[in-house]
């Protein structure tokens, strides 16, 4: 016989993985400025540790990952001077098999950094798993977690101990 405080447990689970799906199924969505944003971090990604080669006047920023199910997950930029820069992020390998690549997202911006069209995306995974590569490992939180929590005082002055953060009185 399972005791209420398991069943409670694997409820609770079941609930977090359900809202997962959802979170899945039913993405939140972004409008073009949140785009704009998430375009110009994985540039400076792209451009601070991406493979880089000029051809023909055209500079190109390149970075690939490699995908669980197969298949590559590729970010490229190109620089036309300072009138253009393109961004795409797309998928060659694993389920795209009868295409040489599939596209999920293209950007483009011009020399302020403005967005010279429209952009195209299509959303999935994929950007979940390049967001863990923009955002700070203390502001990842995952599906599971919900963000990084602090310790509650009362813990340390139960303890007797003293805070590491010079902001906040030692409790003596």
């Amino acid at each position: 016989m399972i005791s209420p405080l398991e069943l409670r447990r694997i409820l609770t689970e079941w609930r977090t993985r359900l809202q997962r799906v959802k979170a899945i199924l039913a993405p939140p969505v972004w409008d073009e400025s949140e785009w704009s944003r998430f375009g110009h971090a994985l540039i400076a990604l792209l451009q601070q540790h991406g493979a880089t080669w000029t051809a023909e006047g055209q500079t190109y920023w390149d970075l690939r990952w490699n995908l669980r199910d197969g298949g590559e997950l590729i970010c490229q930029a190109e620089a036309s001077g300072a009138e253009r820069l393109s961004l795409v992020v797309a998928q060659t390998g694993g389920w795209v098999q009868e295409a040489s690549s599939y596209t999920w997202f293209w950007m483009e911006f011009g020399p302020n950094g403005d967005l010279l069209r429209e952009p195209y995306w299509v959303e999935g995974t994929w950007r979940e798993a390049l967001m863990t590569l923009l955002v700070p490992y203390r502001h990842q939180a995952g599906y599971f977690l919900a963000g990084a929590a602090p310790t509650p005082p009362s813990l340390m002055l139960g303890h007797a101990a003293s805070s590491d953060d010079p902001s906040k009185p030692s409790p003596s």
